[in-house]
């Protein structure tokens, strides 16, 4: 039985329920399936002993969530660290960055150490492995709150980190060489780093450095952009791809002159070591855990039970650090490994060619699979061709990590022989990079994947596992009943369901100081102004929401005016190959062909949604660009949502006889030049959205607060809510936030197809428990 395994994933979704803000709920429910399984079979010290983990991960989860810099976000305040290690500096920044722990704040002593990340001007000299005392400013974490966006914050956490610190002023070195260990290992670091960029081609020793270092930020930005396209990331970060490399390379040498223990032992202390000096990434901390449970198991002479050894180091990993559970190093490690386990167990005896291409591709395909919820989530994109890059080139990164090693272990003491070698690794990596490039030139190396939500995740693995099982059972009744079954799954979520869909859904993203709102409807796409004041809003936030949400053609976007903030997006979407076919705005642009819009223009997409024109006027002479923002009211059924753009006072005077307004986006993100008494007054909107972020101009004014507050209105602003999502159906608006607040009537959406749903699930399980042979997975 897999012990491990069922309690590390009560322990799993614990953490992952304590981040929703639902432990309370999955509680209750865990504790009455274990109850329910102790009385049934008896077994109570099993069911404590998960009970146990349950409770342990919310106090894991907790005691972590816990960071005293959090208390000093936007102060400056005096530091005392302990400086780890400088990280590989990017080209496009003017900063240098170091792993530290907070000894003191403010010459008060924490309890307990807090890590950090140190952000230095190049100019300002800092000495790795030092304790070093300066005044810094805590960074405010806060990046866009958006559904499957990157989460800054939560990546932090994944480091144990709360706040990072931007140095200010000069740095006084209290001590160097503070630890031993970590002298070896930033020594072993430079020393790497001095030997292939003094041997190597500077773009050569930045491939190898990547590789044995585990680190692609030695990699230039279009060079890794195709690695990744090639489906040959793993190669560039260390994982349990180079610690299966380095074991069989290493017990191979070591058995030509050593009995068979003595090899695993040594084999294994040297993967050890070379993981310290590396800095223990976490997909190899997962694969040396494994490895030594193998090696415990060699040594001993127990049965190797595989699952439980992935449950053991994914356990062992997450009491360390609880937030792994959301790496995406973490999730593609522990999958891919539990992909060969049910690969080898369930699918290997089903291929009919026995030789090692056809197995290889039929792994790679399996693994692909299993894995394929973590890549749309993190990546966005399936690399179609990575099964014959990595069939291909697998032989030649195996050459070269084994040539790697052995150039840097000898360069110590024999490098006056090594300069023939050198020259042959050169050509070997320019013979790499000509590969790369290459394969950078083939038109379909991959498709570009939406994000799956939590539901359809869910829903991916109940069918694998069901299809998993289905073909490990051997009652042809019960293989017929499970795919019918699953054909109905499928046929209801993904025919019936989407063809009967006529619901609007608008979201307002969060775009820090800007404007950035989407419409789908059917299958039809519309944007509602998209810009930011922040850099890089259309490559970062813009072009990855509409990525992720699947949407690659827009019927047209419609823009309120020509000010950044609510266009800077535009450019970056049509870059990305997403095809817009109109798009719309009050004034003419130098940059895009537009189409005009003005009073009294109507769109109408259906006899249910339209929309409508109401400002500006034909013959209106704009004085500024904001009151020559369009404004448009979008009708969908007796719903209104009225979209102003960064109208002031002058404009708005103009649009008084309007009628109510359900939505309102409140015009110039809350300014105090906007939102009168008289406007308010008229529209008196049951949901006033402000979408603003950090910004020196004083929005949202709490004067103009206070004027939608008297008018009863449900303020909701993406800088406290993050992105708002409001679906529109039957006469009712429903809504919820990235931070969880919802409308009282959101529950009713739950019910939407939940009957047959579960219906069919209970019929699933009903065949595989009862009906079936029972087999542990």
């Amino acid at each position: 039985m897999h012990v491990l395994i069922y309690i590390f994933a009560f322990y799993a979704i614990g953490i992952l329920s304590y981040e929703c803000g639902c432990f309370e709920y999955y509680l209750a429910v865990s504790a009455f399936i274990l109850v329910y399984n102790a009385f049934t079979t008896k077994r109570f010290l099993y069911s404590l002993s998960i009970a146990a983990f349950v409770f342990l991960s919310f106090i894991n989860s907790y005691y972590n969530s816990i960071f005293v810099l959090k208390q000093y976000i936007n102060e400056e305040i005096d530091l005392v660290v302990e400086i780890s290690h400088k990280n590989k500096q990017s080209s496009e920044s003017e900063y240098v960055s170091y792993n530290a722990r907070v000894l003191s704040i403010n010459n008060y002593k924490l309890r307990e150490e807090e890590n950090t990340i140190i952000y230095v001007k190049e100019e300002n000299e800092v000495k790795e492995n030092s304790v070093a005392q300066f005044t810094g400013r805590i960074a405010d974490n806060r990046f866009s709150k958006n559904r499957m966006m990157f989460n800054y914050e939560n990546y932090l956490k994944s480091k144990k980190i709360g706040a990072v610190v931007f140095l200010k002023g000069d740095v006084k070195t209290l001590k160097e060489n503070v630890s031993w260990f970590r002298s070896l290992s930033v020594d072993f670091k430079n020393y790497t780093e001095n030997t292939f960029y003094d041997k190597l081609d500077k773009e050569n020793a930045d491939i190898i450095l990547s590789i044995i270092l585990g680190d692609s930020d030695y990699l230039d930005e279009s060079t890794y952009d195709g690695i990744k396209g090639m489906g040959l990331a793993h190669i560039f970060a260390v994982s349990g791809t180079h610690i299966a490399l380095m074991y069989v390379f290493l017990i191979t040498l070591f058995r030509l002159f050593l009995n068979y223990r003595l090899s695993w032992g040594l084999t294994w202390v040297l993967i050890w070591v070379y993981g310290f000096l590396i800095g223990f990434p976490v997909t190899v901390l997962r694969a040396l855990v494994m490895f030594t449970v193998l090696f415990g198991a060699e040594m001993f002479y127990r049965k190797y039970n595989s699952l439980n050894s992935i449950g053991l180091a994914a356990l062992i990993l997450t009491l360390y650090n609880p937030f792994w559970i959301t790496d995406a190093g973490f999730l593609l490690s522990f999958t891919a490994a539990l992909s060969l386990i049910f690969y080898n167990r369930y699918i290997l005896k089903y291929v009919l060619y026995k030789n090692i291409i056809i197995k290889s591709i039929s792994l790679y395909l399996f693994l692909q699979l299993f894995t394929l919820p973590v890549v749309a989530y993190y990546f966005n994109y399936l690399p179609l061709m990575g099964i014959f890059y990595n069939l291909i080139l697998i032989q030649i990164f195996l050459v070269i990590i084994i040539y790697g090693f052995i150039l840097l272990l000898t360069s110590g003491f024999l490098l006056e022989f090594l300069v023939i070698p050198f020259k042959i690794f050169d050509y070997i990596l320019y013979c790499l990079k000509y590969i790369i490039s290459l394969a950078n030139n083939v038109a379909y190396n991959g498709v570009i994947i939406p994000t799956m939500s939590g539901c359809e995740i869910i829903f991916f693995y109940i069918v694998l596992a069901a299809m998993l099982y289905f073909l490990s059972c051997n009652s042809f009744r019960i293989k017929k009943c499970v795919i019918t079954i699953l054909l109905s799954f499928c046929i209801f979520d993904f025919i019936i369901i989407p063809s009967m869909d006529s619901k609007v859904y608008f979201n307002v993203v969060d775009a820090n100081q800007g404007l950035f709102t989407t419409v789908k409807y059917k299958n039809i796409n519309l944007i509602f102004d998209c810009g930011s004041n922040k850099n890089g809003f259309g490559e970062y936030t813009a072009v990855p929401y509409l990525t992720k949400h699947g949407i690659r053609t827009i019927e047209g976007v419609f823009i309120s005016h020509w000010d950044e903030d609510h266009y800077s997006g535009l450019k970056e979407i049509i870059n990305n190959n997403i095809k817009i076919k109109k798009i719309f705005s009050s004034f003419d642009s130098d940059e895009y062909k537009v189409n005009i819009l003005k009073k009294g223009n109507f769109s109408n997409i259906d006899e249910r949604l339209k929309i409508e024109t109401l400002w500006p006027d034909k013959n209106y002479i704009a004085k500024s660009t904001n009151n020559g923002s369009m404004v448009i009211l979008m009708s969908f059924d007796n719903i209104k949502i009225f979209m102003a753009g960064d109208i002031e006072m002058e404009a708005e005077d103009m649009l008084l006889g309007m009628e109510h307004a359900d939505i309102l986006i409140v015009p110039h993100h809350g300014s105090k030049t906007s939102s009168t008494d008289s406007f308010v007054n008229m529209l008196k909107p049951d949901l006033a959205v402000i979408s603003y972020g950090n910004n020196n101009y004083g929005m949202p004014s709490e004067e103009v607060i206070s004027r939608y507050e008297r008018n009863k209105s449900t303020i909701l602003t993406t800088y406290n809510e993050g992105e708002i999502n409001f679906i529109l159906n039957d006469g009712e608006i429903y809504y919820n936030t990235y931070t969880g607040q919802k409308s009282d009537n959101f529950y009713k959406l739950y019910f939407t197809g939940l009957i047959p749903n579960l219906i069919n699930f209970c019929l699933l399980l009903y065949c595989i428990l009862y009906k079936g042979e029972r087999y542990e997975l």
